[in-house]
This record gives C-alpha cells, sequence and structure tokens, in this order.
C-alpha cells in the first residue's frame, strides 16, 4: 500500500482533461458533436445580406404623360442618331446613288457609293463652295470624284472620273487620252470586267484597260457608230480646274459637253472648278440591280473603287 505521504503524479492527458476548455475548443466539441455550425459558413439568410450588400435596385423612369415617354423612350434618342448621323454625312462620308450608267463598267446602275468628304477638308455644311478648313491636299488625276454640275445647278451632283489637273495638257484622240503629248496604254479587258452588264448589251462594247500614269482602270467603248465627242484637240487647263469624263465614253455627258455651245463640242474641253468638287468615291456601299427587279448584288457590297 503506498504511503500517504507518497505524491500522486497526473499523466499528460489526464492534466490536458482535467484543464478547462478554450472557447475555440467549446466550438470544436460543438460542431463534432453537430450542435453549432461552422464559423466559416454563415446562415443563408446572412448570406442573403451579405450578398446585396452594395447593390441599388434601378429605379424606373416614371413620366406624367404618354407624350413625355414618348419624348424620352423614343423621339428624343432617335433624334440624337439622327444628328450623329447627319453631321457623319455633312462633314466626313456621304452616299451618292448612281443613276446612271455613264461610269460603267466601274461604277453600275443601282451601285451606293461611299464618298470621302473631308479628303480635301471641311465643308461650310449646306453650301456648295465654301470650306470651314481646306488640308492643302487636291484632287488627283485617276481619282472619281463627285461633283455638282457646272451647268445644271446645285442640285445636280455627278460621279466622273478626273483625267486632267491644272497646268496639265489633254487630248482625246478617238476616245482615247493623250496626257502631256502622252497617250494612254490600252489593252484588252477581261470578261470580268463587263459581268454585271447584260450580254446582249456588252456586245455593243469593246472593253479596254486605260493605264495613265497615275492610274489604271476600265473603259468601255461603242464598236458601231458612237454618237459621243470622241476627238478633242490639245487643251491646257486652268490652274485651280479639272476636266473630267465617265469611263462609258461614248455615254456620258462630261467635260466634252459642259458650259459649252453645240457647235463647240469637239473644240474644246468643259472644266469644273475645285470647289465643285464635294469628295472622293472609295468604295461601294451596297448595289441593286435595277434591270432585274432590284435583286442585291451581293459581290459588289464594300467593293474599292479604283
Amino acid at each position: 500500500m503506498p504511503d500517504e505521504n507518497d505524491t500522486q503524479h497526473d499523466t499528460p492527458d489526464q492534466r490536458q482533461a482535467d484543464a478547462p476548455m478554450t472557447a475555440a475548443q467549446r466550438r470544436a466539441k460543438a460542431m463534432a458533436e453537430g450542435k453549432a455550425a461552422p464559423e466559416s459558413s454563415p446562415a443563408p439568410a446572412e448570406k442573403g445580406r451579405r450578398r446585396g450588400k452594395g447593390r441599388k435596385k434601378k429605379e424606373k423612369k416614371k413620366y406624367d404623360s404618354i407624350l413625355g415617354y414618348l419624348w424620352g423612350e423614343w423621339i428624343k434618342p432617335l433624334g440624337q442618331i439622327l444628328v450623329i448621323v447627319m453631321t457623319v454625312r455633312l462633314v466626313a462620308i456621304d452616299w451618292f446613288d448612281v443613276p446612271t450608267g455613264s461610269m460603267e463598267p466601274t461604277i453600275m446602275v443601282g451601285d451606293r457609293i461611299l464618298v470621302h468628304k473631308w479628303v480635301y477638308g471641311i465643308r461650310v455644311p449646306f453650301s456648295k463652295e465654301s470650306w470651314i478648313v481646306r488640308w492643302g491636299t487636291s484632287p488627283n488625276a485617276g481619282d472619281i470624284v463627285v461633283c455638282y454640275s457646272p451647268d445644271e445647278g446645285d442640285e445636280v451632283r455627278l460621279v466622273k472620273r478626273l483625267v486632267a489637273e491644272g497646268g496639265d495638257t489633254v487630248e482625246l484622240r478617238d476616245g482615247r487620252l493623250i496626257i502631256n503629248g502622252e497617250m494612254a496604254e490600252y489593252t484588252e479587258a477581261g470578261p470580268s470586267v463587263s459581268k454585271f452588264i447584260d450580254p446582249v448589251e456588252a456586245s455593243k462594247f469593246e472593253f479596254l484597260i486605260e493605264a495613265t500614269p497615275n492610274d489604271r482602270h476600265p473603259i468601255m467603248l461603242e464598236r458601231t457608230d458612237p454618237q459621243s465627242i470622241r476627238n478633242v484637240p490639245p487643251f491646257e487647263v486652268p490652274e485651280d480646274h479639272y476636266v473630267v469624263i465617265g469611263d462609258n465614253r461614248d455615254n456620258s455627258k462630261d467635260s466634252r459637253q459642259w458650259n459649252l455651245t453645240q457647235n463647240e463640242w469637239g473644240t474644246s474641253f468643259g472644266v469644273i472648278h475645285k470647289n465643285r468638287i464635294q469628295g472622293r468615291a472609295f468604295a461601294v456601299a451596297f448595289s441593286l440591280d435595277k434591270s432585274n427587279f432590284y435583286v442585291p448584288r451581293f459581290t459588289r457590297i464594300g467593293k474599292p473603287l479604283d
């Protein structure tokens, strides 16, 4: 029997069991017995409160009348879009519907072409010849330009090819250009050039590639009995003026007739001042075949204009 004076020694496990539990230990024990949820997993209601914290519900606009509703939801937004579109058309890019075949085979009847209006400067809105600022750039030979007619009034816009600039000497011989004493080079064009023209109509024309020092593009000439002006003697173009002609050489009213009497046709060129040029055509926006129930010509959409 142990002596009553002997000291009783506890084991470490016994001392740990007899020690009072901390708060963390009590929570862990309760979790083990399934009596409490872990601290890191808040109740569903608390989760909902946390998720919605900081969010503000969007209030629906209220209108006092149907007119107020129409103004706020329809008229005002559409008006803002219209102002943006009109500004772009007045200053930057415009589009132009082509009603005639004077630029075939490059531009077809039914094409709607895009026009760079800012390429030469910024024009005063709604004006024909006044500019806010000019960049110092000018149209170049070979450009396809949209211009106001010099003899049919300001409401008539035309699309033509610029063939000679101020200071150039230009001549036309049997429908072919001679610029500063050098005749352009002409080669037969491939069948793809005339693929959008009715085959029966196309058989009446000769399709050529006209190459000048600044440009290379297709033209068309009637094979028999042309009724146009095919010959014009050498003519020096005045400064700040241009000579423009259609690619459809025998079916275009252009510098061969502008500001000239019928008796003067074939003796000189009519010219157009640089301020009458609205911009440079650069692409086909879309195209409708007016001779075939306005069927879209999908392969022409986005076609660059050379």
